[in-house]
Protein backbone atom coordinates (compact mmCIF):
# COMPACT_ATOMS: atom_id res chain seq x y z
CA UNK A 1 0.00 0.00 0.00
CA UNK A 2 2.97 2.54 0.89
CA UNK A 3 4.62 1.71 -2.34
CA UNK A 4 1.39 2.21 -4.32
CA UNK A 5 1.00 5.61 -2.39
CA UNK A 6 4.19 6.76 -3.20
CA UNK A 7 4.27 5.63 -6.77
CA UNK A 8 0.77 8.24 -7.14
CA UNK A 9 2.50 10.72 -5.27
CA UNK A 10 5.40 10.69 -7.61
CA UNK A 11 3.39 10.32 -10.63
CA UNK A 12 1.47 13.63 -9.28
CA UNK A 13 4.50 15.65 -8.49
CA UNK A 14 6.06 14.81 -12.08
CA UNK A 15 2.58 15.68 -13.66
CA UNK A 16 2.39 18.83 -11.91
CA UNK A 17 5.91 19.87 -12.83
CA UNK A 18 5.93 18.91 -16.66
CA UNK A 19 5.49 22.58 -18.68
CA UNK A 20 2.63 23.58 -20.16
CA UNK A 21 1.91 22.43 -24.23
CA UNK A 22 1.10 25.29 -26.14
CA UNK A 23 0.17 24.84 -29.55
CA UNK A 24 0.76 27.85 -32.10
CA UNK A 25 -1.64 28.54 -34.77
CA UNK A 26 -2.93 30.88 -36.94
CA UNK A 27 -6.16 31.76 -34.52
CA UNK A 28 -6.03 31.44 -31.15
CA UNK A 29 -7.04 33.09 -28.07
CA UNK A 30 -5.48 32.06 -24.60
CA UNK A 31 -6.07 34.08 -20.91
CA UNK A 32 -3.11 33.25 -18.66
CA UNK A 33 -1.61 35.56 -15.91
CA UNK A 34 1.85 36.79 -15.01
CA UNK A 35 2.44 37.29 -11.35
CA UNK A 36 5.23 39.33 -9.79
CA UNK A 37 5.06 41.11 -6.07
CA UNK A 38 2.10 40.88 -5.31
CA UNK A 39 -0.12 41.18 -8.71
CA UNK A 40 -1.65 38.58 -10.58
CA UNK A 41 -1.52 40.45 -14.21
CA UNK A 42 -3.90 39.31 -17.26
CA UNK A 43 -2.47 38.59 -20.36
CA UNK A 44 -4.43 38.05 -23.23
CA UNK A 45 -3.09 36.47 -26.42
CA UNK A 46 -4.94 36.78 -29.91
CA UNK A 47 -4.19 35.90 -33.27
CA UNK A 48 -1.72 34.39 -35.54
CA UNK A 49 1.08 32.84 -32.68
CA UNK A 50 2.16 30.58 -35.43
CA UNK A 51 3.96 33.87 -36.89
CA UNK A 52 6.57 33.49 -34.48
CA UNK A 53 5.54 37.60 -33.59
CA UNK A 54 4.12 38.89 -30.71
CA UNK A 55 2.71 42.73 -30.99
CA UNK A 56 2.73 43.54 -27.11
CA UNK A 57 0.10 46.07 -26.21
CA UNK A 58 1.05 48.59 -23.46
CA UNK A 59 -1.78 50.37 -22.12
CA UNK A 60 -2.52 53.74 -20.60
CA UNK A 61 -3.53 55.15 -17.15
CA UNK A 62 -2.01 54.47 -14.96
CA UNK A 63 -5.06 51.91 -14.06
CA UNK A 64 -6.54 51.73 -17.50
CA UNK A 65 -6.82 48.01 -19.64
CA UNK A 66 -6.12 46.73 -22.42
CA UNK A 67 -9.46 45.66 -23.21
CA UNK A 68 -10.27 48.57 -25.06
CA UNK A 69 -7.32 47.91 -28.25
CA UNK A 70 -8.82 44.30 -28.63
CA UNK A 71 -10.92 45.71 -31.75
CA UNK A 72 -12.36 43.60 -34.37
CA UNK A 73 -10.30 45.94 -36.37
CA UNK A 74 -7.08 44.93 -34.83
CA UNK A 75 -8.73 41.63 -34.96
CA UNK A 76 -8.85 41.45 -38.61
CA UNK A 77 -5.80 43.38 -39.66
CA UNK A 78 -3.38 42.72 -37.65
CA UNK A 79 -4.18 39.02 -35.66
CA UNK A 80 -4.42 37.48 -38.68
CA UNK A 81 -0.84 38.03 -39.41
CA UNK A 82 0.76 38.30 -36.10
CA UNK A 83 -0.32 37.15 -32.39
CA UNK A 84 -0.99 40.59 -30.04
CA UNK A 85 -0.62 39.93 -26.52
CA UNK A 86 -3.42 42.32 -24.08
CA UNK A 87 -1.12 42.71 -20.72
CA UNK A 88 -3.39 44.15 -17.96
CA UNK A 89 -1.18 46.47 -15.70
CA UNK A 90 -1.17 45.33 -12.05
CA UNK A 91 -3.52 47.54 -10.35
CA UNK A 92 -5.27 47.56 -14.02
CA UNK A 93 -8.34 46.13 -16.09
CA UNK A 94 -8.74 42.33 -14.98
CA UNK A 95 -5.35 41.64 -13.11
CA UNK A 96 -5.70 40.82 -9.65
CA UNK A 97 -4.10 41.33 -6.02
CA UNK A 98 -4.32 43.84 -3.72
CA UNK A 99 -3.89 47.54 -3.78
CA UNK A 100 0.03 46.47 -3.23
CA UNK A 101 0.65 50.25 -2.60
CA UNK A 102 3.84 49.70 -1.97
CA UNK A 103 4.65 48.72 -5.07
CA UNK A 104 2.64 50.34 -7.62
CA UNK A 105 5.38 52.75 -9.15
CA UNK A 106 7.57 52.77 -12.13
CA UNK A 107 10.58 50.95 -11.26
CA UNK A 108 8.10 47.94 -10.04
CA UNK A 109 6.07 47.81 -13.62
CA UNK A 110 9.15 48.19 -15.60
CA UNK A 111 9.78 44.80 -13.87
CA UNK A 112 6.93 43.64 -14.30
CA UNK A 113 7.38 44.09 -17.84
CA UNK A 114 10.07 42.01 -18.10
CA UNK A 115 8.79 39.40 -16.99
CA UNK A 116 5.29 39.30 -19.07
CA UNK A 117 8.26 38.99 -22.31
CA UNK A 118 9.98 36.49 -19.92
CA UNK A 119 7.02 34.10 -19.64
CA UNK A 120 6.13 35.48 -23.43
CA UNK A 121 9.36 33.91 -24.61
CA UNK A 122 8.69 30.79 -22.45
CA UNK A 123 5.34 30.20 -23.77
CA UNK A 124 5.69 30.71 -28.01
CA UNK A 125 9.22 30.22 -27.87
CA UNK A 126 12.54 32.16 -27.16
CA UNK A 127 12.96 32.79 -31.08
CA UNK A 128 10.23 34.64 -31.15
CA UNK A 129 9.83 38.37 -32.32
CA UNK A 130 7.89 40.81 -29.45
CA UNK A 131 7.37 44.19 -30.61
CA UNK A 132 6.22 46.82 -27.98
CA UNK A 133 3.56 49.13 -28.75
CA UNK A 134 2.69 51.92 -26.22
CA UNK A 135 0.31 54.45 -25.88
CA UNK A 136 -0.66 57.15 -23.62
CA UNK A 137 1.00 56.47 -20.22
CA UNK A 138 2.41 53.47 -21.77
CA UNK A 139 5.13 55.25 -23.25
CA UNK A 140 6.22 56.47 -20.11
CA UNK A 141 6.37 52.64 -18.83
CA UNK A 142 7.86 51.47 -21.93
CA UNK A 143 10.97 54.23 -22.07
CA UNK A 144 11.61 52.65 -18.63
CA UNK A 145 12.15 49.39 -20.56
CA UNK A 146 14.46 49.96 -23.11
CA UNK A 147 16.42 52.74 -21.62
CA UNK A 148 17.15 49.91 -18.42
CA UNK A 149 20.52 47.65 -19.36
CA UNK A 150 20.07 45.41 -21.95
CA UNK A 151 16.35 45.70 -22.12
CA UNK A 152 16.04 46.71 -25.86
CA UNK A 153 17.50 43.32 -27.01
CA UNK A 154 14.87 41.73 -25.66
CA UNK A 155 12.28 43.05 -28.28
CA UNK A 156 12.73 44.13 -32.16
CA UNK A 157 11.05 46.93 -31.97
CA UNK A 158 8.94 49.76 -30.63
CA UNK A 159 6.16 51.30 -31.72
CA UNK A 160 5.24 54.63 -30.08
CA UNK A 161 1.16 55.73 -30.45
CA UNK A 162 0.39 59.13 -29.05
CA UNK A 163 2.13 58.37 -25.97
CA UNK A 164 4.45 60.40 -23.36
CA UNK A 165 8.18 59.61 -22.15
CA UNK A 166 8.54 63.11 -20.33
CA UNK A 167 5.32 64.49 -18.40
CA UNK A 168 7.09 67.88 -17.99
CA UNK A 169 7.97 68.26 -21.46
CA UNK A 170 4.16 66.71 -22.59
CA UNK A 171 2.94 69.45 -20.25
CA UNK A 172 4.67 72.44 -22.43
CA UNK A 173 3.79 70.73 -25.80
CA UNK A 174 0.52 70.39 -24.80
CA UNK A 175 -0.20 74.21 -23.22
CA UNK A 176 1.94 75.28 -26.86
CA UNK A 177 -0.32 72.89 -28.74
CA UNK A 178 -3.76 74.11 -26.86
CA UNK A 179 -2.52 77.91 -26.95
CA UNK A 180 -1.94 77.69 -31.21
CA UNK A 181 -5.04 76.28 -32.21
CA UNK A 182 -7.16 78.77 -29.56
CA UNK A 183 -5.90 81.60 -31.72
CA UNK A 184 -6.34 79.94 -35.01
CA UNK A 185 -9.65 79.16 -34.29
CA UNK A 186 -10.93 82.02 -32.34
CA UNK A 187 -9.98 84.39 -34.92
CA UNK A 188 -11.98 81.72 -37.70
CA UNK A 189 -15.09 82.05 -35.54
CA UNK A 190 -14.83 78.55 -34.25
CA UNK A 191 -16.38 77.98 -31.25
CA UNK A 192 -14.85 80.78 -29.83
CA UNK A 193 -16.14 81.18 -26.44
CA UNK A 194 -14.66 77.37 -25.66
CA UNK A 195 -12.11 78.51 -27.37
CA UNK A 196 -11.45 81.56 -25.28
CA UNK A 197 -11.90 79.60 -22.31
CA UNK A 198 -8.95 77.21 -22.90
CA UNK A 199 -6.43 80.39 -24.00
CA UNK A 200 -7.10 81.95 -20.63
CA UNK A 201 -6.52 78.80 -18.49
CA UNK A 202 -2.86 78.19 -20.52
CA UNK A 203 -2.37 81.56 -20.74
CA UNK A 204 -2.92 81.47 -16.29
CA UNK A 205 -0.61 78.74 -16.01
CA UNK A 206 2.38 78.97 -13.52
CA UNK A 207 5.89 77.77 -15.01
CA UNK A 208 7.96 74.87 -13.85
CA UNK A 209 6.42 71.27 -13.03
CA UNK A 210 2.69 71.55 -12.56
CA UNK A 211 1.17 69.75 -9.67
CA UNK A 212 -1.00 67.19 -10.15
CA UNK A 213 -4.50 68.78 -9.77
CA UNK A 214 -3.43 71.77 -12.26
CA UNK A 215 -1.53 68.89 -14.82
CA UNK A 216 -5.65 66.93 -14.82
CA UNK A 217 -7.24 70.46 -15.40
CA UNK A 218 -5.11 70.53 -18.63
CA UNK A 219 -5.59 67.19 -19.27
CA UNK A 220 -9.50 67.74 -19.35
CA UNK A 221 -9.29 70.68 -21.52
CA UNK A 222 -6.82 69.05 -23.76
CA UNK A 223 -8.92 66.07 -24.22
CA UNK A 224 -11.96 68.68 -24.85
CA UNK A 225 -9.86 70.42 -27.45
CA UNK A 226 -10.11 67.33 -30.10
CA UNK A 227 -13.77 67.21 -29.96
CA UNK A 228 -13.91 71.01 -31.65
CA UNK A 229 -12.72 69.29 -34.73
CA UNK A 230 -14.91 67.96 -37.71
CA UNK A 231 -12.40 65.51 -38.67
CA UNK A 232 -12.26 63.72 -34.94
CA UNK A 233 -14.20 61.15 -34.16
CA UNK A 234 -15.14 60.86 -30.56
CA UNK A 235 -13.83 57.56 -29.05
CA UNK A 236 -17.20 55.33 -28.55
CA UNK A 237 -16.24 54.20 -24.92
CA UNK A 238 -19.59 53.08 -24.25
CA UNK A 239 -20.36 51.35 -27.20
CA UNK A 240 -17.13 49.92 -27.14
CA UNK A 241 -17.86 48.61 -23.50
CA UNK A 242 -21.53 47.33 -24.34
CA UNK A 243 -20.28 45.88 -27.89
CA UNK A 244 -16.98 43.63 -26.07
CA UNK A 245 -18.07 43.07 -22.53
CA UNK A 246 -19.87 40.00 -23.08
CA UNK A 247 -17.97 38.60 -25.81
CA UNK A 248 -14.56 39.48 -24.14
CA UNK A 249 -15.55 38.74 -20.52
CA UNK A 250 -14.52 42.12 -19.28
CA UNK A 251 -13.93 41.88 -15.68
CA UNK A 252 -15.89 45.08 -15.07
CA UNK A 253 -16.00 45.03 -11.27
CA UNK A 254 -12.21 44.77 -11.10
CA UNK A 255 -11.90 46.99 -13.83
CA UNK A 256 -13.48 49.74 -12.30
CA UNK A 257 -12.03 49.34 -8.78
CA UNK A 258 -8.55 48.92 -10.55
CA UNK A 259 -9.29 52.38 -11.78
CA UNK A 260 -10.44 54.02 -9.10
CA UNK A 261 -7.16 53.13 -6.70
CA UNK A 262 -4.82 53.95 -9.02
CA UNK A 263 -6.20 57.37 -9.99
CA UNK A 264 -5.56 58.25 -6.08
CA UNK A 265 -2.71 56.64 -5.44
CA UNK A 266 0.97 58.27 -5.53
CA UNK A 267 2.21 57.34 -8.52
CA UNK A 268 0.04 59.73 -9.87
CA UNK A 269 2.37 62.51 -7.99
CA UNK A 270 5.07 60.41 -8.59
CA UNK A 271 5.57 60.40 -12.58
CA UNK A 272 4.55 64.17 -12.46
CA UNK A 273 8.82 64.19 -12.14
CA UNK A 274 9.58 61.35 -14.43
CA UNK A 275 11.89 63.10 -17.98
CA UNK A 276 13.51 60.04 -19.75
CA UNK A 277 14.57 62.91 -22.60
CA UNK A 278 17.96 62.26 -22.29
CA UNK A 279 17.96 58.74 -21.64
CA UNK A 280 16.67 58.22 -24.94
CA UNK A 281 20.52 58.21 -26.73
CA UNK A 282 21.15 54.79 -25.40
CA UNK A 283 18.04 53.51 -27.85
CA UNK A 284 19.87 52.10 -31.18
CA UNK A 285 16.51 49.86 -32.06
CA UNK A 286 14.10 50.48 -34.86
CA UNK A 287 11.32 52.93 -33.48
CA UNK A 288 8.22 54.24 -34.99
CA UNK A 289 6.05 57.19 -33.95
CA UNK A 290 2.17 57.37 -34.15
CA UNK A 291 0.60 60.29 -33.46
CA UNK A 292 -2.75 62.07 -33.78
CA UNK A 293 -2.83 65.40 -35.74
CA UNK A 294 -5.50 66.46 -33.36
CA UNK A 295 -4.12 65.19 -30.06
CA UNK A 296 -3.37 67.81 -27.36
CA UNK A 297 -2.88 65.37 -24.68
CA UNK A 298 0.15 63.60 -25.99
CA UNK A 299 1.12 66.29 -29.22
CA UNK A 300 3.45 65.16 -31.69
CA UNK A 301 5.83 67.28 -30.68
CA UNK A 302 6.13 64.18 -28.21
CA UNK A 303 7.31 61.55 -30.75
CA UNK A 304 9.56 64.71 -32.54
CA UNK A 305 11.33 64.16 -29.47
CA UNK A 306 11.85 61.18 -29.37
CA UNK A 307 12.82 60.82 -32.97
CA UNK A 308 15.47 63.50 -32.10
CA UNK A 309 17.31 61.45 -29.28
CA UNK A 310 17.78 58.17 -30.07
CA UNK A 311 20.33 56.88 -31.64
CA UNK A 312 19.11 54.09 -34.48
CA UNK A 313 18.96 54.37 -37.96
CA UNK A 314 15.43 52.78 -38.67
CA UNK A 315 12.87 55.60 -37.41
CA UNK A 316 10.04 56.36 -38.84
CA UNK A 317 7.21 59.56 -38.18
CA UNK A 318 3.54 59.33 -38.73
CA UNK A 319 0.84 61.81 -38.19
CA UNK A 320 -2.57 60.40 -38.34
CA UNK A 321 -4.39 63.25 -39.88
CA UNK A 322 -8.29 62.37 -38.46
CA UNK A 323 -7.17 61.69 -35.08
CA UNK A 324 -7.28 62.73 -31.48
CA UNK A 325 -5.70 60.97 -28.46
CA UNK A 326 -6.82 57.42 -29.76
CA UNK A 327 -5.29 56.54 -33.24
CA UNK A 328 -6.03 52.87 -33.43
CA UNK A 329 -9.44 53.78 -33.38
CA UNK A 330 -10.05 57.23 -35.20
CA UNK A 331 -7.39 56.31 -38.11
CA UNK A 332 -7.75 52.71 -37.24
CA UNK A 333 -6.89 51.27 -41.32
CA UNK A 334 -3.67 53.65 -41.64
CA UNK A 335 -2.84 52.48 -38.24
CA UNK A 336 -3.41 48.86 -38.43
CA UNK A 337 -1.29 49.40 -42.31
CA UNK A 338 1.39 50.92 -40.58
CA UNK A 339 2.31 48.88 -37.91
CA UNK A 340 1.76 45.70 -40.30
CA UNK A 341 4.23 47.39 -42.15
CA UNK A 342 6.93 48.10 -39.15
CA UNK A 343 6.73 44.46 -37.86
CA UNK A 344 7.05 42.87 -41.57
CA UNK A 345 10.40 44.94 -41.96
CA UNK A 346 11.84 44.61 -38.74
CA UNK A 347 10.92 40.88 -37.38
Amino acid sequence: MKQLLFSIFLLLMVSSCQKEKIKLGKNVSETFYVENKGASMRVLVEGNTSSKTVLLFIHGGPGSSSYFYNSDYISDNIEDKYAVAYWDHRNAGASQGAGNADYFNLPTMTEDLEKVIQVLKFRYGSDISIFLLAHSFGGMLSTSFVTKGNNQNLIKGWIICSASHNYPLNDDYTRHALSFYANQQIALGNNSSQWQEILDFVIGLPAGVLDLETANQLNSYAAEAESYFSEVSPFPMVDVIKANAIRQNYAITSTFLNLKFSQSANIQDELRNYDFSNALAGVSLPVMTLYGKYDFICPPALGNDVISRINSTDTFSVILPNSGHIGMYQDQAIFCQRVNEFILQFK
